[in-house]
């Protein structure tokens, strides 16, 4: 079977950067290639919820924190939600330059650690000088919109799928939601590899058409 893992995750969500660390870790004993897929929180307009507005806060405090505090995560909430059509386009550009885990890592940290505005284009140049990437290039990259078609191709793939929210996974065939404890994660990756499945987890469909071509045809 497989050895492939597909994470879709987006950026302005505090449960895909928790979710980072039960990954790594199961990675780590189960082996496996993480291949990372775009999904958007919010296309455009205004947040639903005013970020640090009393029902966000109160989420941070009954879910977020401790979901973090128990799996070792240090977050911090922001006071921002910026729209992150840009950021993925980034991190698409930075894997043509195979350093898309720098950058990724990079990108949630910004937010839920320093509380810097990944939606700026300033904020994403200087990210990409830090891991060593050329700014201006990206800078070129994304006023071109040459990463697009990669984003748009990854959103393409959730809705065949139907995902519905994230951190989606995508292991042996199938969809698993949401945070998962490492250990849940490992069984996952073990028993797709065997040809097997666990649980009450969705099968998925193989996907009936080719995606580049249902991207031009949409």
């Amino acid at each position: 079977m497989s050895r492939v893992i597909q994470v879709f995750s987006d950026y302005s969500c505090p449960f895909c950067y928790i979710a980072e660390e039960t990954l790594s870790r199961a990675v780590q004993v189960a082996g496996g290639e993480i291949v990372r897929r775009a999904w958007l929180l919010r296309v455009d307009g205004p947040p639903r919820l005013d970020p640090v507005g009393e029902a966000m806060n109160e989420g941070w405090r009954n879910t977020i924190y401790p979901m973090a505090e128990r799996l070792g995560v240090e977050i911090r909430q922001p006071s921002r939600a910026p729209l992150t059509r840009m950021a993925h386009e980034a991190a698409a550009w930075a894997r043509t330059q195979g350093r898309l885990e720098e950058f990724h890592r990079g990108l949630f940290k910004l937010l839920f650690v320093e509380d810097r505005d990944i939606g700026d284009v300033e904020v994403l140049k200087e990210l990409a000088w830090k891991i060593g990437l050329n700014s201006s290039v990206l800078a070129g990259v994304l006023e071109g919109g040459e990463m697009t078609d990669e984003v748009d191709e990854d959103l393409l793939i959730a809705r065949t799928y139907g995902i519905k929210g994230v951190p989606t996974y995508v292991i042996g065939g199938h969809l698993i939601y949401g945070v998962q404890e490492d250990q849940t994660l490992i069984r996952a990756i073990e028993t797709a590899r065997e040809g097997r499945f666990i649980g009450e987890i969705q099968k998925l469909p193989n996907l009936p058409i080719n995606i580049t071509k249902a991207k031009q045809d949409r």
